[in-house]
């Protein structure tokens, strides 16, 4: 309980608490809060052995990805956490690690990542989402270093750095509203204004009734840093657009102070017809780069194979605004500033890691036939698309050769060598050799199976295009058929493109670690917040038998 609901250790020694135990279990006995603080560790180091031993005993590699919290002391803490997918198909995610930064600098960051990787036993890493900061640049690149030195990369980390997609799209958004509409402005001093009085807001919903206008949200004020926001204001505004018109009838200072206010285009003013047909054409805009961000930012699904078809969506909607000049003006130049901050960070796909697109090519509804497809339609000048394609299709074939080589070690060590012992004491050397040249018979007719195994899965029809689709289960029911591919599908898949959940999709800023969490030591942290999150939902580290 102290755990899950972040609860101080005080807790127990509260007046109401015993208060409450005393009527529910007289008899108990309630610790203090110096031995609650002690069990509470306890319970820690005993879930993280357990999962220890779980990664070390997994032959498949994980994914990473960092986040940012801070305390109240202004105190730097890094969280790192675990991606896979198990041996059962389903998405798992860990906290493995959170712990105090001691300095800002990628090789403090890279240290710290390392230090965690050896405690906890984990040797293979497929990927490690992070943003756009310069200082994870250099984190990454010092892994690669460390990896390649300890032999353990894949494919020469070709595929290691990946670039969390929810803060480039926030980069992308938040470079198109630089300079919002005249419209949206009216919207937003409409809704301050309402909001900054009881009295006023009570006669806001007296003539919302009237109008028969009902809902539980209410007018919400947006944060001009926060895209999204403004997203969410005019999603509840717009509802009450006869409302507003209704009270500029009844309350002159209303329209006195917005008429008041001035930018440089000129007077803001009480918003009239054009201004929310204007709104909703923007909040309409807004809506497809919210609920992709929202989309992208799941944990409990895989993301990586949804990159092709929703951003490339959100590009053709750039374009489709950018041309529309005549129609809306004030759209058309945010979305050609988009545009501009679109192509810096997706233009190219030799600049991307090109696992945003094998992951399309491991869902089986989609494959090598929609991903030639999508980049054609985003790049169709000159064949780029079509050069794109071929890039990302030869990137495949090298990462199979990878599984394929690691599936046929796998192979040959779980062969046992150990029968043939009385064989060779019992035969002649003739039954060895008879023997010995029909295992290399057999490794031939499996190399050879398994060297087009990848051409025999894209040859194979698509799966139909279901929006439900399970491509986990498919992959469960098929890897029999597909030994290598399934062990490459389980990692290209389990990769996260963005670093933080939903709820924090959109804050350019890290977390915050509240006033109790920050009066404690590091490990006391690190322990609360590992365990918290191993206990609630699915993250509940229920490894063993028994407990599955």
């Amino acid at each position: 309980m102290i755990t899950v609901d972040e609860l101080p250790f005080k807790f127990v020694e509260g007046m109401g608490f015993k208060y409450f135990m005393s009527l529910c279990c007289p008899r108990s006995n309630i610790p203090s809060r110096r031995t609650m603080t002690r069990d509470c560790f306890g319970f820690y180091g005993e879930m993280k052995d357990k999962l220890k031993k779980f990664f070390q005993s997994c032959e498949g590699s994980v994914c990473l990805t960092t986040d940012a919290w801070t305390s109240n002391k202004q105190d730097s803490f890094m969280c790192l956490t675990a991606h896979f997918i198990d041996q059962d198909w389903k998405l798992r995610k860990k906290i493995i690690n959170f712990s105090e930064l001691k300095g800002h600098k990628g090789v403090d960051i890279a240290e710290g990542i390392v230090d965690c990787l050896d405690g906890w036993g984990i040797k293979k890493v497929f990927s490690i989402t992070v943003d756009n900061a310069s200082s994870n640049d250099t984190a990454v690149a010092k892994l690669k270093e460390v990896f390649n030195a300890r032999g353990i990369s894949i494919c020469d980390n070709a595929f290691l750095h990946m670039r969390c997609v929810a803060h480039i799209l926030n980069l992308v958004v938040s470079d198109g509203l630089g300079d919002i509409s005249l419209s949206v402005k009216g919207i937003r001093e409409a809704v301050r204004f309402i909001r900054n009085s009881p009295e006023r807001l009570k006669r806001f919903h007296e003539f919302a009734a009237v109008q028969k206008i009902e809902g539980k949200r209410g007018l919400c004020l947006d944060v001009p840093t926060r895209w999204n926001s403004t997203f969410l204001m005019l999603q509840a505004a717009e509802r009450f657009e006869k409302v507003f018109m209704m009270y500029k009838m009844y309350d002159e200072q209303f329209r006195k102070d917005l008429e008041s206010k001035k930018d440089r285009h000129g007077i803001i003013g009480v918003p009239e017809k054009t201004d929310w047909d204007n709104a909703r054409r923007m909040m309409g805009f807004l809506g497809r780069f919210y609920y992709f961000t929202l989309k992208i930012s799941g944990s409990h699904y895989t993301t990586s194979n949804l990159f092709l078809q929703e951003v490339h969506s959100l590009y053709h909607l750039i374009n489709k605004w950018v041309e529309e000049v005549e129609k809306d003006y004030d759209l058309s130049v945010m979305a050609k500033k988009m545009k501009l901050k679109y192509e810096k960070y997706w233009g190219d796909v030799d600049k991307m890691n090109k696992l945003l697109y094998i992951a399309t090519v491991m869902d089986p509804r989609y494959k090598l036939g929609f991903l030639k497809y999508g980049l054609k339609r985003v790049y169709p000048e000159d064949g780029k698309g079509g050069r794109m394609a071929e890039d990302v299709r030869k990137a495949t074939f090298e990462l199979f050769a990878h599984y394929e080589q690691v599936w046929k070690s796998k192979q040959h060590k779980g062969a046992s060598t150990a029968t043939l012992t009385p064989i060779v004491e019992e035969c002649g050397n003739d039954v060895i050799d008879v023997l010995a040249e029909y295992k290399r018979h057999r490794e031939q007719i499996d190399g050879a199976v398994n060297k087009y195994e990848l051409e025999r899965y894209l040859r194979e029809a698509d799966e139909p295009m279901e929006m439900n689709f399970d491509v986990l289960g498919w992959w469960k029911v098929n890897c029999s058929r597909f030994p290598a591919l399934s062990m490459m599908a389980k990692d290209v898949l389990a990769v996260p493109i963005s670093t933080v959940a939903s709820e924090s999709a959109f804050s350019v800023g890290g977390r915050i670690l509240d006033d109790f969490r920050s009066s404690l030591t590091p490990r006391i942290v690190e322990a609360l917040i590992c365990s918290s999150y191993w206990i609630r939902g699915d993250c509940r580290p229920s490894l063993d038998e028994e407990d599955a």
